[in-house]
């Protein structure tokens, strides 16, 4: 949020933003006062002491970031934000529910492990069979991902969802392992 004050003044023109953060950004444009005297070395802004040569060094740095763009290729700093948040990653803390589970709208699903490092599953969906892989959490919750079918599937310690990514659907909720009754 841009909280800000701007000053117009007639010897060196001062515009400024302070940002919530303390942050303040501030522009001063050198214009000689009608009177011919120098103009003011230093500004004051909320507090705030500010020289014009800093303050248009402060708004020439943010001009140079670009803006966000969603169709913008990732930048590398946006890069490495990323890998060291696939680093951070949160493993489950349970383990993983797999063979035939009954979901809450009396459909089923047969989840098969691949691997022995859970990296990716065979999942059984309406007789066809979909190999998903894993994919970094922050939560802590299972995520298999098939990229091509649009299919992902979401584990957490009550239940299992898949869903529908490509028309954004839940396909099934609240799956669990069905229980062989004796």
């Amino acid at each position: 949020m841009l909280q800000g004050l701007i000053t117009f003044r007639p010897a060196p023109l001062l515009l400024a933003a302070c940002l919530g953060s303390g942050l303040c950004l501030a522009a001063a444009q050198a214009a000689s006062p009608p009177d011919g005297a120098a103009p003011a070395a230093r500004h004051q802004l909320k507090g705030h002491e500010l020289s014009a040569k800093a303050a248009a060094e402060d708004i020439a740095a943010a001009e140079s970031k670009p803006l966000l763009d969603s169709n913008a290729p990732p930048t590398p700093e946006q890069r490495a934000a990323a890998a060291a948040a696939e680093r951070q990653a949160v493993n489950p803390i349970y383990q993983m529910k797999i063979g035939r589970m009954q979901c809450g709208s009396h459909e089923f699903m047969d989840v098969k492990q691949e691997d022995v490092h859970d990296q990716s599953i065979l999942v059984t969906w309406k007789g066809r069979h979909y190999l998903l892989t894993r994919k970094p959490t922050t939560t802590g919750a299972y995520h298999f991902d098939d990229a091509k079918a649009g299919l992902v599937m979401i584990q957490i310690p009550a239940k299992s969802m898949l869903f529908d990514k490509k028309h954004m659907t839940r396909l099934a909720d609240d799956c669990n392992p069905m229980v062989a009754s004796r």
